[in-house]
Formats: C-alpha cells, sequence, structure tokens
C-alpha cells in the first residue's frame, strides 16, 4: 500500500477518483489513467476478483467497508481485510472505531463525513482532529464553502469532496476550495 504521503501525490496529480458500483465501472475504470477507485458496492464474495482486477491494472483499490454485503460495522473486518489483502487495499468508512482499527494496522483510510448543518460541520472537524485520518471525503461534495472552512481549521490533512458531482464545473469548484480530488460514479467525469 502507499504512503500517506504518495497517497497526498497521487490525489493531487490525479483530482478525480472513480467509483464503481458495478461490473460495468469496473470496466471501465480498468481502461482510464487514474490511479485510486472507490469501491462502493460489493459483496464480501465478490469483493476479491474486484479487488484482484483493479490490482492486476495497477490500480489502488478502497473499499467503502461501510457499504460491502457481508461486513459487519466491526473492527474485525480491518484484520480481515488485512490478512487477505496483505494491506494492498485502503478503506473508506464513515465510523471512529474501523478508522482507528485501520490506522493501528497501517491500512490507509478514508473518513467518509456528511456535512448537514452547521452543528455536523463543528462536530466533524472534532472528529478529524481526533481521528486523523489520512484524507477525508466531504459528502455532498458541492459545498465548496464548507471544504474551505474545513480545510482552514485542519490544513495538513486532505479533503476529498464525493456525492452530487455532475460537471467539470464541480471539480473545478472543489479544487478551487482547497479540496485536493473528487470521487464520482459519472462515468463521464473520469478522464477529466
Amino acid at each position: 500500500m502507499v504512503s500517506k504521503r504518495q497517497l497526498t501525490n497521487i490525489l493531487e496529480n490525479t483530482p478525480v477518483i472513480p467509483a464503481i458500483k458495478n461490473e460495468q465501472g469496473l470496466r471501465k475504470v480498468i481502461e482510464t489513467d487514474n490511479k485510486i477507485v472507490f469501491i462502493l458496492n460489493a459483496d464480501i464474495i465478490g469483493i476479491r476478483n474486484i479487488i484482484e482486477t483493479l490490482k492486476k491494472h495497477d490500480k489502488i483499490p478502497f473499499i467503502h467497508v461501510d457499504m460491502i454485503t457481508g461486513f459487519a460495522s466491526n473492527p474485525i473486518v480491518i484484520d480481515y481485510l488485512v490478512s487477505q489483502y496483505k494491506n494492498e487495499c485502503g478503506i473508506i468508512t464513515t465510523k471512529s472505531s474501523m478508522i482507528k482499527k485501520a490506522m493501528e494496522s497501517d491500512v490507509r483510510v478514508i473518513q467518509r463525513l456528511f456535512v448537514l448543518d452547521s452543528l455536523s460541520i463543528e462536530t466533524n472537524i472534532q472528529q478529524i482532529k481526533k481521528m486523523r485520518p489520512d484524507a477525508v471525503e466531504i459528502m455532498p461534495g458541492i459545498i465548496p464553502r464548507v471544504i474551505k472552512r474545513i480545510k482552514s481549521e485542519i490544513p495538513e490533512i486532505p479533503i476529498i469532496a464525493g456525492g452530487l458531482i455532475e460537471s467539470k464545473e464541480d471539480i473545478m469548484d472543489v479544487l478551487k476550495s482547497g479540496g485536493i480530488a473528487v470521487s464520482t460514479s459519472k462515468e463521464s467525469l473520469w478522464d477529466i
């Protein structure tokens, strides 16, 4: 797996992260130059094929462990992933216990945050300061003002924006606001 610094460098150089949900997305993403790929939908059986396919094509998979059918919201999932994939993939999660276990296991982790109101912004900032993930993904990604605020309070942690990213303009707004990358399942944006 890449180091935290290497992860940041990859995000800076390739700011669009394909987020795949199905076999069609997997087939499309292996044809792109994108290095990091978010796996948003799979099950405990099918995840192996997805990871092996991505690795074969020199991609770095990040598994959204909260969304994989068959995974529990239990840190033992991190032990399972390490035993099966030897730190060849990172994780995405909203759960503090999973973040803590991943970091203890030297697994790259992206903390996904949902911003609903001003209280959730404050709560999320405190959570980031406490957990110190490798990067954070802010949802929805079309809120540049919030990206600026979080980046100003925690400048050393890369910010990825995801959710509702529909255009090149959305991507540019995120990057101008201090985000390092965007994640999107919209295939037409993967090669921007």
